[in-house]
């Protein structure tokens, strides 16, 4: 049995080497590195922003990819071909080599063949280095699924509400489906685009008739469900399918585990950095925080009793909570990240993947409110963006349901429309709960890797709902939804006098703002991209707010 780690040690009944050198030959960052819609907190950037933050604006190819581990900590580099020849060498933190890595939920983490445009900025060292996390790059446009054939039909789903990575199966009911699989697949929203024949033909079908698909739901994004047949039809549902939560994967593969190493009595000790520790209403901020976020989901975190100076390097032993620094600060976009060193443990037949340090790092830049309830305008709610990344140290991923822990926006709207930001919510607690069952009931003994033991305490009204905000909120339901190119807006209110609505998309990034009279407005949505958009009224006397899908045409 190996067991890699940054020292060499010898165990009766075990064997542990150590990992030290660079891959070049068929490196490939894992599937989880890739999928940056499920865990990148970031704010997001038009190209003209981009622009001027970067040093060069490239379009370029990835012809190689390669992980170094020094003994202390791994980087990554991608080569770029441009495409007027050039090359250029871009470093990463983080990456990931067969039996360990470490996963930084912000980098631009890409593998050979993807191709598009490139933000870059050379750093002090004569390095280039992505301009803003995963935004640094676009991919070029993907053949358009009308090519493929593509058609809605009568698909009905066994269910309107799943959740990804957590061994639950949707069973898809119409005709045409083909008597079995074949070269056939079911994909999902994977954050602005949908899982590839390559990926999502290795889903685990239960079932495949003509007239009937099961299938297991990967981690994904509530949207419709696609279907491709054997003979290359490509079928899609009417209806969405909501995704409450998402597991995310491990290192290893699509399905993998959320098991945690056994750092602190059978859980794990956070440090928390100087400069939140010696603060006292952020220090009350992070206690309240995460004594709400274990007494409702028994997830067995810490905090340590003395302030660290150490912040967010993986690789030097603590598990942090720490704000960025001048010397060494996130991207300008970026909210928050949850970065995890992993290492694998190898038994015979059987390799175990866990979590060996966890390191929380928030944005320091940004205007925080430390209190509960609503935030004023411009401010983002620490206590959200501490929770959130709690929720990616228990390996939840992002959800595009709206007023959901993991729904990856930070700042006013729509945080401030929820007291529950306050607290994990419903879904979301789940998907924690589910992460710890994982956590502390596996069996694998080797490498002292031992089970989670869920905390048991006491779940005081850490925060509350304030019955008079609850009164005041009114749901605008909008008709059609999903809809295409243009939708009407009815009169928000009591439909007598104009007001003004602000419309945001799905990452929190406001698209336009209407004045709706009372007769209703015929919204043009045609220049949009596809996903969720959201409306609230500004201006009214109670606050009103609602939803709609914009799906491709």
């Amino acid at each position: 049995m190996r067991f890699l780690i940054s020292s060499l040690l010898l165990f009766a009944g075990w064997h542990v080497t150590l990992l030290g050198q660079a891959q070049t030959t068929g490196h490939a960052f894992p599937l989880y590195y890739t999928q940056h819609g499920f865990h990148a907190d970031e704010i997001q950037l038009e190209p003209h922003q981009k622009a001027a933050i970067s040093d060069a604006v490239i379009h370029a190819e990835v012809v190689a990819t390669r992980s170094i581990w020094d003994g202390h900590r791994f980087a990554s580099e991608l080569e770029l071909k441009a495409y007027d020849g050039q090359s250029y060498i871009v470093s990463l933190q983080g990456g990931a080599q067969e039996n360990m890595g470490s996963f930084h939920s912000g980098e631009m983490y890409l593998n050979t063949g993807a191709s598009g445009v490139f933000y870059l900025q050379l750093a002090q060292n004569g390095i280039w280095v992505p301009a803003c996390g995963t935004q640094a790059f676009e991919r070029d446009e993907r053949l358009d699924v009308h090519a493929m054939g593509l058609q809605r039909s009568d698909l009905v789903l066994s269910t309107d509400w799943s959740a990804g990575n957590a061994n639950e199966f949707i069973t898809i009911a119409g005709a045409g489906f083909g008597g079995a699989q074949g070269s056939g697949y079911v994909t999902f929203d994977n954050g602005g685009n949908y899982y590839d024949a390559a990926i999502a033909s290795g889903f685990n079908y239960t079932e495949w008739t003509d007239n009937s698909v099961t299938v297991q739901v990967p981690p994904a994004f509530s949207n419709k469900v696609r279907l491709m047949t054997d003979d290359g039809t490509m079928l899609e549902t009417n209806d969405s399918l909501h995704i409450a939560y998402n597991l995310d994967t491990d290192a290893s593969g699509v399905y993998g585990h959320t098991h945690l190493h056994d750092q602190n009595s059978g859980g794990l000790l956070f440090h928390v950095n100087e400069g939140l520790f010696d603060v006292p209403e952020r220090m009350d901020a992070i206690e309240r925080t995460l004594n709400d976020f274990v007494c409702k989901t028994g997830v067995n975190f810490q905090l340590e009793s003395e302030s660290t100076a150490l912040g967010w390097d993986l690789g030097d032993g603590q598990n942090t909570i720490s704000f960025d620094s001048p010397s060494d600060p996130l991207s300008s976009s970026t909210v928050g990240y949850c970065h995890t060193l992993w290492y694998s443990c190898i038994l015979g037949n059987v390799t175990f993947y866990y979590v060996g340090e966890i390191d929380v790092v928030i944005n320091g830049s940004f205007d925080y409110d430390y209190s509960t309830g609503p935030v004023a305008a411009g401010q983002a709610k620490f206590a959200y963006v501490l929770m959130h990344e709690l929720g990616h140290a228990m390996r939840l991923g992002h959800v595009n349901e709206l007023s959901e822990t993991m729904y990856p926006s930070v700042t006013d709207w729509p945080s401030n429309e929820w007291n529950e930001r306050d607290t994990i919510s419903t879904h979301d607690r789940m998907g924690v709960t589910l992460a710890v069952e994982r956590a502390s009931t596996f069996t694998f003994d080797g490498c002292g890797v031992s089970p989670m033991i869920p905390l048991e305490v006491d779940c005081p009204e850490v925060v509350g709902v304030s019955e008079g905000a609850a009164n005041q909120m009114e749901t605008w339901h909008l008709h059609p939804n999903p809809f295409q190119n243009q939708i009407f807006l009815s009169a928000p209110g009591d439909g007598k006098t104009p007001h003004r609505v602000r419309i945001w998309n799905a990452t929190g990034q406001q698209v336009e703002e209407v004045i709706i009279p009372p007769s209703g407005l015929e919204w043009n949505a045609s220049k949009l991209s596809p996903g969720w958009y959201h409306f609230q009224c500004v201006d009214c006397t109670k606050r009103i707010s609602g939803s709609v899908l914009k799906t491709e045409h």
